[in-house]
């Protein structure tokens, strides 16, 4: 008897599985779902690609706190009006700012 109930148990946790999941879709304004690219220059006040050393796809909030610290080398941006996202080189502003810079 014991066998059978737990058998059932098991049964029932795994048929509610993917009802759970589907139930769980991330809420796109909870904090740290608005994503920017924190980008680094190696060259202070110049943002040109050739200049930038570095990026970070970040929360929002976490990659302004960065970029306050030194304006002068760490600036965010928003690529998704960027013209290699709406023109199809990259598939988001996240890739971009993941793939572009990378020397």
């Amino acid at each position: 008897m014991r066998t059978l109930l737990l058998t059932l148990a098991v049964g029932l946790a795994l048929g509610s599985t993917p009802v759970l999941a589907q139930n769980n879709n991330a809420n796109p304004a909870a904090p740290g779902q608005d994503r920017t690219c924190l980008v680094t220059t190696g060259t202070p006040n110049s943002w040109n690609d050739v200049d930038v050393v570095g990026t970070k796809w970040l929360p929002r909030k976490a990659a302004e706190a960065q970029a306050k610290k030194d304006p002068t080398t760490m600036r965010t941006f928003d690529y998704a009006d960027d013209p290699l996202v709406t023109g199809g080189t990259y598939a988001s502003a996240e890739e971009l700012c993941n793939k572009h810079f990378v020397h």
